[in-house]
């Protein structure tokens, strides 16, 4: 038992001192040796809990999003309103894609071609749909499930199309006042059967 709290505890200490690097330096410009020292480890400790540098940033992103997207359920469930909930839910997408974790993963995918495995990613984006269904059930409670799923996972892709297509240099334009009023239009309209 003694052995594993210690390995927990040396991850733990690879984990804070990547994440730490990777903000500050970038995943480009932080080596291995740089995190095992700041982690006061040796390389082999390091191989013994990771294959490279791209799986501790790997697990470093899965952690990070699981706990955005989980903040962000937390966050809406609060409100009171649909409004107030799809005002939540544009700024904390925004934020999402302005984050310096989001940033520094994203330039590491690009340069490096680094990606998730399916099976690395928790299902994150289904949690946030199912926060979406449950809104809606909230103002909706007599409305069809499947109806009230399709406008969820509608609302959803307009929420991320909203909050990556500048940043993500697509060729997408939504301006914020107009992307509101049909994200407001789709909530009332799931209400209508």
């Amino acid at each position: 038992m003694l052995q594993a709290k210690k390995s927990e505890r040396t991850h733990q200490q690879f984990l804070n001192s990547a994440r730490t690097l990777f903000l500050e330096k970038g995943f480009d410009n932080t080596s291995i040796e740089d995190i095992v020292t700041m982690a006061g480890y040796s390389i082999g400790a390091f191989y013994r809990h990771y294959k490279s540098k791209s799986d501790i940033l790997i697990e470093l992103w899965n952690e990070f999003l699981q706990d955005y997207i989980q903040e962000s359920i937390d966050g809406a469930m609060k409100t009171t309103t649909l409004e107030e909930s799809i005002d939540y839910l544009l700024l904390r997408n925004k934020e999402y894609y302005e984050h310096p974790m989001f940033k520094c993963y994203y330039n590491a995918s690009v340069t490096r071609m680094i990606t998730s495995s399916k099976n690395d990613i928790p299902n994150n984006a289904g949690s946030f749909n199912d926060m979406l269904v449950m809104l809606l059930e909230r103002e909706y409670p007599s409305v069809d499930h499947d109806r009230l799923r399709t406008y969820a996972s509608t609302i959803h892709a307009i929420i991320n199309a909203y909050a990556s297509g500048s940043i993500l240099n697509q060729n997408l334009y939504f301006d914020e006042v107009t992307t509101r009023e049909i994200l407001l239009d789709l909530t009332h309209k799931a209400g209508i059967e």
